[in-house]
């Protein structure tokens, strides 16, 4: 097959970014077929404006339209219209792609996958990362009415003229089914964990925490973005209920537009032991990862929220961290099941701290709940797997539609 993949955040294991879409085309190159992105810059300083190149067997053309986490409202959409707009010049003459796969955010690159459904009367399937612009209202970060009515005409577009819809979670399959899709135009693939990536066998943990000055202490450990929606005031309060114990270590290995927020207030409260080490490449990661003790998933209570898939979960469990979530998830049934962390019920500080204390008093149980993780990674959401099952949904969506125009 040859597939067009239009990611505007692209990002390789070089840069700080999510790495779903290189690593299932990287798998999918490995098994004979051809992956073209599309992609911006920005998010992976390793790529350069109006250039392609092959990277791991995948071409990938950067054309411009810088994008950063820390733009103002205005210049982010400014900077998602400018990639949609020169996408939909390839989508438009995408004829001789099989398929051509349009991940959001931003909910824009419906506007390309679109396009090659329509004008190249290419197979298009749209991924829904956040269900937008749902999330960005929930969050306050939209409140435009003529800008959410344009939005929510876009995303009612893209769920009528794609031929198929791929949401990241149950949560979101049923948010965009009671917009009035069908169940059967969608299916769930959620983000992955990266087994051996994550190895937590690829480190000798005792020389990995004397390296960072933790021998002694009880890592808990925030990966991943530092922005409006991941709750920080939730997570400075929690420090502050917590700073009585020396023992304790806070790390932020991320950046994000609430990171200034972050570190201002850990100086005022006078947090003790937090580190902040910005944004580092994904191959490094797991050094911090297998460092830890706990990883921490941080959102707002708001009811979107609680449909995310965020990477940081799955890059915890395949790493073998527990996870303490702030608030309540759909992955809560598999926490349970497995014996992998705990859910707070919406935002509870007590709770949180509760959690937190009842793991590092006992590292016997912290152990066992970071195996139960592994375990819930390998068997519930190995990227090899995932990758398997979209490779074979892109296939049928394909032959279904050369059967349909024979």
């Amino acid at each position: 097959m040859n597939i067009l993949y239009i990611h505007q955040y692209f990002c390789t294991p070089a840069a700080g970014g999510g790495v779903r879409s290189y690593e299932f085309a990287k798998r999918w190159v490995k098994l004979g077929h051809h992956v073209s992105v599309i992609t911006s810059i920005g998010y992976d300083e390793s790529l350069k404006p109006h250039k392609t190149v092959t990277i791991d067997g995948i071409r990938v053309t950067t054309i411009g339209g810088k994008y950063s986490p820390y733009m103002g409202f205005v210049r982010r959409i400014v900077s998602f219209c400018f990639f949609a707009l020169h996408s939909c010049g390839i989508a438009a003459k995408a004829r001789h792609y099989d398929v051509v796969l349009a991940t959001s955010t931003p909910l824009t690159v419906a506007f390309p996958a679109i396009i090659a459904r329509i004008f190249a009367k290419r197979t298009t399937v749209f991924e829904v990362r956040d269900v937008w612009p749902d999330a960005a209202i929930e969050a306050g970060v939209l409140k435009n009415h003529l800008i959410i009515l344009l939005a929510r005409l876009l995303e009612k577009l893209a769920y009528r003229y794609c031929d198929h819809i791929v949401p990241l979670s149950t949560g979101m399959l049923n948010r965009i089914k009671n917009k009035g899709i069908p169940a059967n135009k969608m299916t769930v693939l959620s983000n992955c964990s990266d087994m051996d990536r994550f190895d937590p066998e690829k480190y000798d943990r005792c020389t990995l925490r004397r390296n960072f000055g933790v021998a002694d202490h009880f890592v808990l450990l925030y990966l991943g973005a530092i922005g409006l929606t991941n709750d920080m005031p939730f997570l400075a309060k929690a420090m502050e209920a917590l700073k009585g114990d020396d023992r304790i270590v806070w790390w932020f290995v991320g950046d994000g537009n609430r990171l200034d927020y972050l570190i201002e207030k850990v100086r005022c409260l006078a947090v003790p032991n937090v580190h902040f080490f910005g944004k580092v490449a994904k191959s490094e990661v797991t050094k911090y990862v297998s460092a830890s003790d706990i990883g921490i998933v941080s959102f707002i209570n708001k009811p979107v929220y609680y449909e995310n898939s965020p990477n940081k979960f799955f890059d915890y469990c395949a790493g073998g961290l527990p996870s303490i979530f702030t608030r309540t998830t759909w992955l809560s049934p598999y926490l349970s099941h497995y014996g992998a962390g705990f859910v707070c019920e919406n935002n509870d500080i007590e709770e949180l701290c509760k959690f937190i204390r009842m793991l590092r008093n006992d590292p016997g149980l912290c152990k066992k709940m970071g195996s139960n993780a592994r375990k819930l990674a390998h068997k519930e959401f190995s990227r090899d797997v995932i990758s398997n099952r979209y490779l074979s949904l892109l296939k049928g969506l394909s032959s279904e539609k050369k059967r349909s125009s024979d």
